[in-house]
């Protein structure tokens, strides 16, 4: 036995078609649905007229009838109860006791009426055979019998005892015969006519049913010619065996010329007898599967064909009823060659795994070495940081030193006057040789020389407190909150002292009231680095010029503009300048490391962006934009 490929549609398409009974079976349960519905709305319409007409008639047909009380009253209120139990059962889905209730209780409450008033001549007698009727339509044949049977019992009593019970007949106007049989007429009518048009609609539905199944049977015969096309000139080999023992019904010519038998050879046999699995344990193991799922689906398998070969399928089957037996629906798609192929390139994996391995192998060898030739690198960029770092710290140091000459030296000088005079004043006090106005000039210039000496010590105080918050920040590179201003302020004290004798301005607009959540020592290194790239590269000749420093708010950041207006940077520099060990001096004192220090410091510590723009000849302008808060983490670490 041989399965399909996939995709196909083989359930859909071979049940109709193996099993035309299944698809022309008539929609009972469609018509006894209607049949309910009707019955319901039948017996909603009755009870309704019984309660709106039948009620008023009687009661007006009774009201001044001679009959005695028990007669008058006897009807009305029946038809109101039963009228209003009916309802009431049938508002709860209770078909079969509202019709029980209603058609015995009117039978009992007609029957009841005759014996009240004239017997069998009452004329309410007229309303038995309307009852009858309906029962027989609503409740059947046998329950109509029996009702019929109970009132014709009933008749035939009050026939026989006609002259012994009512030997004077109550007198009956024309109005109460007209209310009888005018109620009975109408009754009669609408249960007629809604049997009438009930017969309609069913032969309506019957006529609709039969053009369906007539349609139905075209469209199973043109699917009939559709299955013997597919399964007789499909490609790709198909078979129809017998689930118990797998016993060939039939086979397609595909499935001849792959397997090697012809039809006549196979039908009758079992897939056992002809030899075609390989082994019997293969096909237990594919049968219990199959019985397990009851269909499968690109299943590989294995044949043995008629020449001795085995080959590899993958079958896809379906169970279907075929001539009243259950069978396997089969069809399958040879991947020998596929099956082969995989094999061959699984093979090739392997040797490329052995290459992939040697080629790795040697790879982390050479990464290996390539890791420690990066790590020497990596140690001496961070010495060549440091020495920059240190060359930075060296020129801050001289900037340093000279701007404290002159405090720290007029202070110096005054000490040495104000110790000269107080010798003097001294060798007066011994030979008590002091007068009045020798002691006030003598405090007077005391004095003064205090008040000299404190204004310089003072002002080399605040020097060293500035340089030494500067040269904290950079040392520590700790985050605080602080005012741009003034931390821009310290830097560019520090850094002055560097253009005191040269024609080099250095110029600020940096506003108060900007403050920061950062690192102000890398931000001090980033101005600083700027500030020297220009007095190194675009300032470095004698000519005068000017180095600007602007600080704005833009929302939650901060722009900070370094420009100057020396010689620019060229086009083909421009785009490397942030790159680690590149100068235009080197050999002059440019380690190319100034810029590459700034870009790593801007993007990674403050969190921010750098851009440059210049100008050949008009000078070069670098632009931070910094978050007014660092981030935190990695991106912000120091």
């Amino acid at each position: 036995m041989l399965g399909h490929n996939a995709g196909l549609p083989v359930k859909d398409l071979i049940v109709p078609l193996l099993n035309p009974a299944a698809d022309l079976e008539v929609p009972a349960s469609d018509q006894i649905t209607h049949l309910v519905e009707t019955d319901i709305h039948l017996l909603s319409i009755v009870l309704w007229l019984f309660l709106g007409i039948g009620l008023p008639l009687s009661l007006a047909a009774n009201i001044f009838s001679s009959a005695n009380l028990l007669s008058r009253v006897i009807m009305p209120s029946g038809i109101l109860c039963l009228s209003l139990i009916a309802l009431w059962l049938l508002r709860r889905q209770k078909i079969n006791a509202t019709l029980n209730v209603f058609l015995w209780g009117m039978t009992a409450l007609v029957c009841a009426q005759c014996v009240l008033v004239n017997g069998i001549r009452t004329p309410m007698a007229a309303a038995l055979p309307v009852i009858v009727i309906l029962s027989a339509w609503t409740r059947g044949a046998r329950h109509s019998s029996i009702l019929c049977c109970a009132i014709i019992f009933a008749l035939s009593a009050m026939a026989v005892l006609d002259d012994r019970l009512w030997p004077e007949l109550l007198p009956r106007s024309a109005f109460q015969y007209w209310v009888i049989y005018s109620f009975c007429m109408v009754l009669g009518a609408v249960v007629a006519g809604r049997l009438a048009a009930a017969m309609r609609s069913h032969a309506a539905r019957q006529t609709q049913t039969a053009d369906e199944l007539a349609q139905r049977v075209r469209e199973l015969q043109l699917a009939q010619d559709k299955f013997a096309t597919f399964f007789y000139l499909n490609p790709v080999p198909v078979s129809i065996t017998l689930l118990a023992d797998g016993t060939y019904y039939d086979v397609n010519p595909a499935w001849e010329k792959l397997a090697g038998w012809n039809k006549d050879e196979l039908l009758g046999k079992t897939s056992t007898q002809i030899g075609i699995w390989v082994t019997q344990a293969e096909r237990d193991a594919w049968i219990e599967e199959f019985r397990r799922q009851s269909s499968s689906s690109n299943q590989p398998v294995r044949f043995r064909l008629r020449n001795g070969d085995i080959r590899y399928f993958q079958a896809s089957c379906e169970t279907i009823n075929y001539d009243g037996h259950p069978c396997i629906f089969a069809a399958f798609v040879d991947v020998t060659a596929r099956r082969e192929a995989e094999d061959a390139l699984k093979q090739l994996n392997a040797r490329l795994e052995e290459r992939v391995s040697e080629r790795t192998q040697r790879l982390a060898e050479a990464n290996l070495s390539l890791a420690n030739t990066v790590d020497i690198l990596q140690r001496t960029q961070d010495e060549l940081v440091h020495s920059e770092t240190m060359v930075s710290l060296g020129s801050m140091v001289a900037g340093i030193s000279h701007e404290l000459n002159t405090p720290i030296g007029n202070a110096l000088t005054v000490a040495s006057s104000l110790y000269e005079q107080a010798r003097e004043m001294a060798r007066n006090f011994d030979g008590s040789n002091i007068t009045r106005s020798a002691l006030k000039s003598f405090i007077d210039e005391q004095q003064h020389g205090a008040e000299l000496a404190s204004v310089s010590l003072r002002r080399a105080g605040e020097l060293v407190a500035s340089f030494k918050q500067v040269a904290v920040d950079q040392a520590s590179e700790r985050r605080r909150r602080f005012d741009l201003a003034e931390t821009m302020t310290g830097v560019l004290d520090t850094l002055r002292p560097m253009l005191r004798f040269k024609p080099i301005e250095l110029l600020s607009e940096l506003p108060a009231g900007i403050m920061m959540d950062s690192y102000p020592g890398p931000l001090g290194q980033i101005v600083s680095n700027l500030v020297q790239n220009a007095l190194l590269h675009g300032l470095d000749d004698t000519r005068t010029g000017k180095v600007w420093i602007k600080a704005r708010q833009i929302d939650e950041s901060v722009q900070i503009v370094v420009s100057d207006d020396g010689r620019g940077i060229s086009d083909e520099n421009l785009g490397r300048i942030f790159d680690p060990f590149f100068t235009t001096r080197l050999g002059q004192g440019g380690s190319g490391l100034g810029l590459s220090i700034v870009y790593r410091l801007v993007s990674t510590v403050l969190g921010g962006s750098i851009a440059v723009d210049s100008t050949p000849g008009q000078g070069t302008s670098f632009t931070l934009s910094l978050p007014l808060t660092a981030p935190v983490g990695p991106a912000g670490a120091a």
